[in-house]
């Protein structure tokens, strides 16, 4: 399923959409859970980057 030719895009595609389902499953907003996960992003390893 090539989205537009990005393999890195293709392959954590799937597996973003199915981190979302599943939190969703869990109870929590759709919106909620991708919230969280750019925050997640925003605070991670790029913050540890910056401290090194």
């Amino acid at each position: 399923m090539a989205q537009d030719g990005h393999p890195a895009e293709d392959y954590l595609s799937p597996k973003l959409e199915s981190l979302i389902a599943d939190g969703v499953k869990a109870g929590f907003a759709r919106d909620v859970v991708i919230a969280v996960l750019i925050d997640l992003l925003d605070n991670g390893p790029a913050d540890d980057a910056e401290v090194r």
